[in-house]
Order: structure tokens, then C-alpha cells, then sequence
């Protein structure tokens, strides 16, 4: 399936999606990939504000989105891998039978899922500040949802 429904589909059987993903194999450029696409389009959904910023500090908008840019699409995958690993070696602790690339591909796939919640949420945020808190809560809600069910399939399948 493509990635577009398996990301809605995420959003009703997050589970189901990821045995599928297993079933087809686990490949790490694919893993890498989501990643790098997470970061992308984290980077595009908070050019609005970073343009608001710009224009209300009188600040250069192409040095923060430059700035923006490079956090958000090679530093952010190299800390969801430090995070990944982390998460591993946790529930492998705890009994864990998965593996490094499996843990990557929880913490990816699931920020990958989320992106939608934030495109929103960073919308809404510039336009409406109110909001951005409960929207951010939701968001994170998500995320946390994702990554914990992704990791049940991915480390305690078998059990």
C-alpha cells in the first residue's frame, strides 16, 4: 500500500499496519527514509511561524528557515536514532524481543503518522495562538499512541 493510506489507516489500527510493514520486511533505507520525510515536512509546517517570527523580530527569514532546515532534516533522524536505541535497550530490559531496526521503525513510522496532527497544529498555531497548546497535547497524544502500539507489535509480538 502506499504511504498515504497506510498512514490513515494508522490512525484506526495502528497495529495492523505495522504486522504489514513486518511482513514485508523491515529495510533500513525505507526506515532512513521515513526519517528524512518526517523532517521534511516538520520543516514545511513550521515555515508559517518561522515567517511570522521573521516579520514580527525583524529577523532574516531565510537564515531561520536555513537554521530550521538543518535541524529538522539531519540532526532530528540522528537523535530519533539515539532514541530508538534507548527505547531498545528499555524494553529489552523488560523482556523486549525485537531488534535495533525494529525500534527505529517504531519511533519513525510513528512521527511519520503524526505529521498530519502537526501540519494542522502548526497552521492553527500561527493563525489562532490560542489553541496551540490543546493542539499540541493532541498531538503529542498521538505520537505517544503510535510509538507505544508500533513497539508492542515490533517487541512483544511473539510473547
Amino acid at each position: 500500500m502506499s504511504i498515504l493510506t497506510d498512514i490513515k489507516l494508522a490512525y484506526y489500527k495502528p497495529r495492523n499496519v505495522m504486522k504489514r510493514q513486518i511482513s514485508a520486511g523491515i529495510r533500513e533505507e525505507q526506515t532512513l527514509f521515513f526519517a528524512i520525510l518526517f523532517g521534511l515536512l516538520s520543516f514545511l509546517s513550521l515555515l508559517p511561524a518561522i515567517a511570522k517570527h521573521a516579520y514580527l523580530t525583524n529577523e532574516s527569514l531565510s537564515a531561520l528557515a536555513a537554521a530550521q532546515f538543518i535541524s529538522s532534516v539531519f540532526m532530528m533522524p540522528l537523535l530519533m536514532y539515539g532514541i530508538a536505541a534507548i527505547s531498545h535497550l528499555v524494553l529489552k530490559y523488560f523482556g523486549g524481543q525485537g531488534n535495533y531496526i525494529g525500534a527505529r521503525r517504531a519511533l519513525f513510522w510513528a512521527a511519520l503518522v503524526t505529521t498530519p496532527a502537526i501540519l494542522i497544529s502548526s497552521i492553527v498555531e500561527t493563525y489562532i495562538g490560542e489553541l496551540s497548546m490543546f493542539l499540541s497535547v493532541i498531538t503529542t497524544g498521538i505520537f505517544i499512541w503510535q510509538w507505544v502500539s508500533n513497539l508492542k507489535e515490533l517487541e512483544f509480538n511473539n510473547v
